[in-house]
């Protein structure tokens, strides 16, 4: 009898801290879990949104070009002034796309009006490549080729067939365009592409 009532504390016991380590346990990992939520909510409370601009640069490059006026237009006219007259004439801001107080000092030094009308952006930029693809209309690729962005070394692989955006106006063998929902201005070369309207007069065609 004693022995039987000796093994039934036993077993009790071995109950008690079987039991006692399991709520132990769930106690302790109870803790570690709240612990951890509570380190990744300040953590991520922690981390600031980077600021998106939804709205995008406006642009003012309508003629006459004047103080103020800011676009493809006036980096255009910048880049003309550069090329015929040297990095000097622009020597602290460049190709910026803003018509300021140095723009205008080197058209004062190129002897040209301070407010430039279409006639005289034109025997300044020049008419060359202005032809075909008008302003504002979408380009498309012909060719697996590759983009730039202007102003930088950074390029892209672009397969053919693709819509690359609007184009700005053309320089040289580059046409430079902006793709849809962005203000980066993009460059790609003229034997790459072809206008949207064109190439869909093509695609009728052949079906």
């Amino acid at each position: 009898m004693e022995k039987t009532t000796h093994n039934k504390r036993k077993v009790i016991l071995i109950g008690l801290s079987v039991l006692g380590t399991g709520v132990a346990g769930f106690l302790g990992w109870n803790y570690w879990r709240n612990k951890k939520q509570v380190n990744q909510e300040n953590d991520s409370s922690s981390i600031t949104e980077p600021e998106v601009n939804a709205t995008p640069i406006a642009r003012s490059d309508d003629f006459p070009l004047k103080m103020g006026s800011k676009g493809s237009r006036v980096t255009q006219l910048q880049n003309a002034l550069i090329k015929k007259y040297g990095v000097g004439i622009l020597p602290k801001y460049g190709a910026d796309g803003m018509f300021g107080k140095e723009v205008a000092a080197a058209l004062v030094k190129a002897k040209m009006p301070s407010s430039i009308a279409e006639t005289d952006y034109d025997k300044l930029v020049g008419l060359s490549g202005l032809t075909g693809i008008e302003n504002g209309e979408e380009i498309v690729t012909i060719t697996d080729c590759e983009i730039f962005k202007s102003e930088e070394k950074t390029k892209f692989q672009i397969p053919k067939d693709i819509v690359l955006g609007e184009k700005e106006f053309t320089c040289q063998d580059w046409i430079y365009f902006i793709p849809k929902n962005s203000t980066a201005l993009f460059k790609v070369k003229k034997e790459n592409v072809k206008s949207f309207k064109e190439f869909k007069n093509e695609k009728s065609q052949k079906n």
